[in-house]
């Protein structure tokens, strides 16, 4: 279950906040604050995981609410001002929702958060795949590659092969985002194994992966490059 608050001036933009986040299981809003220095009190005395946070409110806006929090939880902006979009996202925002938005769109936001948050709470260096009717014990930093064919992928591990039944796109949603990324429609890869870049290609223990045209921007950006 992630903790969230709400954060605005408007009572009817909570009223919305309140009737989407009603609707998704895994959110608990434990409190909305139209008056935001009350909220500072009980963001810092209760620590939720999510502020859904409007950006332009008088007296304090929701930058600088912020900057008075005292540590750093994950935030969702709100407003009815597009010009804000670039500020929300020098402080880490994990996404920026420009009023009116529906509950898609809310929805959206939330799952991003949550994805974040699995990350952050993954402590295990393995997992178990389902192979025929046993289950197998993967250590993340063995894993080399992963490829698809149709409906299942090849684990392409240090030491062998393993098949499982799944789609390329099932298995990296479970994988941690920090260390996998994909560089193909069918090739999933771990950044801790790449030895070089080159040629449209990433060198991975002697093999030659090909970067696809449409996973190329996304990836380099990625490494930095």
């Amino acid at each position: 279950m992630i903790t969230c608050v709400a954060v605005d001036d408007e009572p009817m933009a909570l009223e919305i906040i309140k009737s989407h986040t009603a609707k998704i299981d895994f959110l608990n809003l434990m409190a909305t604050f139209s008056n935001p220095f009350h909220a500072i009190e009980f963001i810092n005395e209760h620590k939720p995981s999510l502020v859904v946070l409007d950006i332009n409110m008088p007296d304090l806006n929701g930058i600088n609410l912020l900057q008075h929090v005292h540590y750093k939880p994950l935030v969702v902006f709100t407003t009815a001002h597009s010009e804000y979009a670039i500020k929300s996202y020098d402080v880490d925002a994990v996404d920026y929702l420009l009023k009116p938005f529906d509950f898609s769109r809310y929805l959206i936001a939330v799952n991003k958060v949550r994805n974040v948050l699995n990350n952050q709470r993954t402590t295990f260096d393995f997992f178990f795949v389902n192979t025929g009717n046993q289950k197998q014990k993967l250590f993340y930093n063995e894993i080399l590659y992963i490829s698809g064919e149709g409906n299942y992928v090849f684990y392409h591990t240090l030491n062998n092969q393993l098949l499982v039944r799944a789609s390329v796109s099932e298995t990296l949603a479970q994988l941690p985002g920090q260390l996998f990324v994909q560089i193909h429609r069918s090739t999933i890869i771990n950044l801790y194994h790449i030895d070089k870049i080159a040629d449209n290609h990433v060198h991975i223990n002697h093999l030659k992966l090909q970067i696809g045209a449409k996973y190329r921007d996304v990836f380099l950006k990625r490494i930095n490059l």
